[in-house]
């Protein structure tokens, strides 16, 4: 089995009426004009690595229940834009943190778990997260090695096999900037999290802020996150910034950030309004 086996129609593979049991391991890796999947009821198990490197797929819907037993090992590994894995039994709070474990969170074995949904499943999320905000770049590294990530280019050369090429530099803040992003998503996305949990993220957001820490909190909103505002809320929200450091992210911001240049804009006059009423 493999893709020529199977029509995509405006990048949409649709599964669901073909009674298909099993995806071999690798059957649709690297199948970059994939963004939407949709799997039938009868799937019993889908190989290692069958979608890897789908780095278009936005979506995968599952017309049958969470089954442990239905994956593979690193089955969506570097789709980086999946964003909702859904399942019959599954609401879309599940499924976007489901999707999440596949690509910014890289803890697979999640996608596996026997009571995705549920509480403890929302706590185990929320360990692997905090882990991964307290492990240093180093120790990123040396795991995306360990586990044969082959995207990741330490001597900045790429290479015919999709590898993609920069320095070490590009990597730590590539992570760093996925840190931030997870956070945001998160804090977002707050079913069954904790008060302790929401401070550690917070601490994160605030120790990276612009003129702080690495300053990935603010530059992921828009290097990585899409230029979201509700982001950008969250981070005013948690860093509250005065009217000169609003100036400056003003400024640091580029033209196609409209949206957002406004929106600070806004809040720097509301800090002037709240000014003057103190005087």
């Amino acid at each position: 089995m493999d893709m020529n086996d199977y029509k995509v129609t405006d990048g949409v593979l649709d599964l669901s009426g073909s009674g298909l049991k099993q995806i071999d391991s690798k059957a649709f890796f690297n199948a970059r004009q994939l963004r939407t999947v949709i799997l039938p009821k009868e799937i019993e198990h889908i190989g290692d690595w069958a979608f890897a490197k789908c780095t278009e797929l936005e979506k995968v819907s599952f017309t049958c229940p969470h089954r442990p037993g239905l994956f593979g090992r690193d089955v969506f590994s570097g789709c980086s834009r999946l964003s909702l894995m859904e399942f019959e039994d599954m609401d879309e709070s599940a499924s976007r943190l489901l999707a999440l474990c596949a690509n910014r969170l890289s803890f697979d074995q999640l996608i596996r778990s026997d009571d995705v949904g549920k509480k403890s499943w929302y706590e185990k999320w929320d360990i692997c997260l905090t882990t991964r905000l307290k492990s240093d770049d180093a120790e990123a590294r040396m795991s995306a090695a360990l586990c044969g990530e082959e995207d990741i280019s330490y001597d900045g050369i790429g290479s015919v096999d999709g590898e993609m090429s920069g320095e070490t530099g590009d990597f730590v803040q590539k992570e760093e900037y996925n840190r931030c992003a997870l956070c945001y998503l998160r804090l977002s996305d707050d079913r069954y999290l904790s008060e302790d949990t929401g401070n550690i993220i917070k601490e994160y957001i605030y120790k990276n802020r612009l003129g702080a820490g690495s300053e990935g909190s603010f530059y992921s909103i828009f290097e990585e996150c899409g230029s979201d505002l509700s982001f950008l809320r969250i981070y005013l929200d948690v860093v509250q910034p005065d009217r000169e450091t609003l100036q400056k992210m003003i400024n640091i911001l580029e033209p196609k950030d409209v949206y957002a240049k406004c929106y600070l804009i806004e809040a720097s006059n509301g800090l002037e309004s709240a000014d003057e009423l103190m005087l």
